[in-house]
């Protein structure tokens, strides 16, 4: 709504001027999407009057005199910028405008609408409501589009409208500590089978999502419509095909209606492109052609060769669709701009890069999607008219549009304006595969651009983080008997991590919540510190104390290693059962003595680290044993030698015999 002179009843409309917060407004509320000659025009314009009641108010309603050439002109009258346009006055009358909002509906009769019956007075014209008070005219615009009393071959335009997978939707995944958890307590309460396979958290968010797929498929009704599904909502691998089968049958076989598949998740084609990281995007892109086959198998045809990228269709992008089926370009103009200024809107079919594609709108799509500080009345009413100067710029070249809608518009909403654009004698809803048998764009294009060098170094750096996180989890799980709830955990991020729906702070989250867990299970993996340890013998096993908090028994082995020489380890597999502290004997054999720091760590099956590990002190003195065991030894000897010595010399002490001769001579 601008100010602008009485004098611009009639004439020209001058420049809008500015107006004070507390003046009167005005608005256009309600008029005919297309005025078909002979037919009465509804108007209601709503006025609302912060002040006391007025009076005898002059309201008027004028439309421009001619159909403008250009749709530069359209796009400048709707925003209210300063211009200049002959005015012919539809209805004038006088109104008392009370205090609050008023609404005033009126009908501009068929006789006063006397064009549309020739090629120049068909077409969209600008609209106006005015008021005047104190010297002031507040005005309100819009457009009104007649269209023509007489048959046209209409053109043929399509809506491709992405169906994805939404962030919130995703938020229903849990993160891989989350998913841990879950499986810790059901693991420990007896309700985890442990035979079976883990319940799919990716597939029940999905699953969860169906319902409102359903409804937006329902909804899309009219003519013109390219669905681009995601192609987890109609796969037996998520468990979505027999909730959305019907619904897509249903559609598919609707007038102006194709169903194109797009990878599950809504797969990021530029992450994909720039980091080359196959195992986060590439099963994504496979879904397409299982869910393919799913909905071939209930009759539901569906194409693949479509590239609806979710990011910046870059030449980097176009290259992995072709080399993964899509070899068809879905873009808009803005992408690829013509090499030479043109005053007409060239066709949506064209080549680019020496490859087919759909060129879309881009003006006109954010106008579809409700983009933009427009009313929705005006916004409608833009579109409708854009696309009759579209017709009116050469009527005799079929130069077919195409709308290509964000991800997460409103379905039924953008619905209800394809009803009317079909309805109009200019237009005739039709699908991508229509487009595409239709005469090729005749001149030349920029080809698409190649990809910022320094954009995505933040999911290179989620990348590798995830990889890193993902190989150390994947390790400690095979060694335990239920690797099934570690690798599961894992894929929480995994599996979701290549979705373009995920925000960068969403997929920040999810890195760091799968970094806390792999540093957790690091930590309840563990080797107690000890004081220092004396080592008095060649060979010995030497007592290490090891504690695993994990919820499962795990298989490690309990690694000790030194620089220094003296020390000779053998490495020693054991079974860490749950949440227990063992004690292991690593055999140790002595070169040398001398105090020697050791690093004893925990460690899988090819000799990574995979626990949280110790320095332990050990004072060697491997030549105390020997040395002990000669001095015991040499002291037992001298006792027996002493002992030996002490009997020979004391000897038996007993009485001398006498000889016999002796004897018998005394007698």
């Amino acid at each position: 709504m601008a100010a602008v002179s009485v004098a611009a009843i009639f004439g020209f409309a001058p420049p809008a001027a500015a107006q004070s917060s507390d003046a009167i407004d005005i608005e256009i509320t309600d008029i005919a999407a297309v005025h078909r000659p002979g037919e009465s025009v509804p108007v209601s314009v709503t006025v609302t009057n912060p002040g006391s009641r007025l009076r005898d108010v002059p309201l008027d309603l004028t439309v421009q005199a001619s159909v403008p050439l250009y749709r530069a002109t359209l796009s400048s009258w709707i925003s209210d910028d300063s211009m200049s346009a002959q005015m012919l006055t539809l209805d004038r009358r006088t109104v008392d405008v009370p205090t609050g909002e008023t609404t005033f509906d009126i009908d501009i009769p068929a006789e006063v609408l006397t064009w549309g019956n020739t090629s120049v007075s068909w077409g969209p014209r600008g609209f106006q409501a005015s008021v005047s008070v104190d010297d002031e005219t507040i005005i309100d615009r819009t457009i009104l589009t007649t269209e023509p009393s007489f048959e046209l071959e209409p053109m043929t335009f399509t809506t491709i409208l992405p169906l994805t997978v939404s962030a919130d939707e995703l938020d229903e995944v849990p993160s891989s500590r989350q998913r841990y958890e879950e499986s810790v307590a059901a693991l420990r309460e007896g309700t985890l089978d442990p035979e079976g396979e883990l319940p799919d958290p990716i597939g029940d968010a999905i699953q969860s999502a169906t319902e409102r797929v359903v409804d937006d498929i329902g909804a899309l009704t009219s003519p013109g419509i390219t669905l681009a599904l995601d192609s987890s909502f109609a796969a037996s691998d998520y468990g979505t095909l027999d909730a959305t089968a019907d619904p897509l049958r249903a559609f598919a076989s609707g007038d102006g209606h194709e169903l194109v598949l797009l990878p599950a998740l809504d797969a990021d084609l530029a992450g994909w492109a720039k980091t080359g990281a196959d195992e986060f995007f590439k099963p994504h892109v496979e879904q397409v052609e299982r869910t393919r086959a799913d909905l071939d198998e209930r009759d539901v045809p569906a194409r693949t060769d479509l590239l609806v990228a979710p990011g910046p269709l870059t030449d980097e992008v176009a290259e992995l669709g072709a080399a993964n089926g899509a070899d068809v370009l879905a873009l808009e103009n803005t992408d690829v701009p013509p090499i030479e200024p043109l005053n007409w809107t060239p066709s949506a079919h064209a080549v680019i890069d020496e490859t087919p594609a759909i060129v879309a709108d881009a003006e006109l799509s954010r106008l579809l999607a409700g983009e933009g500080s427009m009313s929705d009345l005006d916004r409608r009413q833009t579109l409708v008219a854009l696309t009759a100067a579209h017709y009116r710029e050469r009527p005799n070249d079929h130069r077919p549009l195409a709308f290509m809608l964000p991800r997460g518009a409103d379905a039924a909403e953008v619905n209800d304006v394809l009803e009317i654009l079909d309805g109009a004698a200019w237009l005739e809803g039709g699908t991508a595969s229509d487009i595409e048998e239709l005469p090729l764009d005749p001149f030349d294009r920029a080809g698409l651009a190649s990809a910022d060098p320094v954009s995505g170094s933040r999911l290179e750096q989620a990348v590798a983080s995830i990889r890193e996180a993902e190989i150390f989890i994947a390790t400690i799980g095979d060694l335990t008997v239920r690797p099934d709830m570690f690798r599961d955990a894992v894929a929480a991020t995994v599996q979701v991590a290549g979705s373009a729906a995920l925000t960068p702070q969403d997929l920040d989250s999810r890195v760091e919540e799968l970094e806390t867990l792999a540093a957790s299970l690091s930590a309840q993996l563990a080797v107690q510190p000890s004081s220092t340890v004396n080592l008095i013998s060649r060979a010995s096993e030497f007592p290490v104390h090891v504690t695993s908090g994990l919820p499962v028994p795990i298989s490690v082995a309990v690694e000790m290693r030194s620089d220094d020489r003296r020390l000779e380890f053998e490495p020693v597999s054991t079974v860490l059962q749950p949440n227990t502290t063992k004690t292991v004997g690593v055999p140790v054999r002595a070169i040398g003595s001398g105090n020697i720091s050791t690093r004893v760590d925990i460690v899988g099956p090819v000799g990574q680290v995979i626990g949280t590990g110790t320095e332990i002190n050990i004072r060697v003195r491997a030549d105390w044993e020997n040395m002990g065991t000669a001095i015991i030894a040499g002291a037992f000897l001298i006792i027996l030698i002493v002992g030996v010595v002490r009997s020979a010399r004391r000897g038996t002490r007993t009485p001398p015999v006498s000889e016999p001769g002796a004897l018998e001579s005394e007698e």
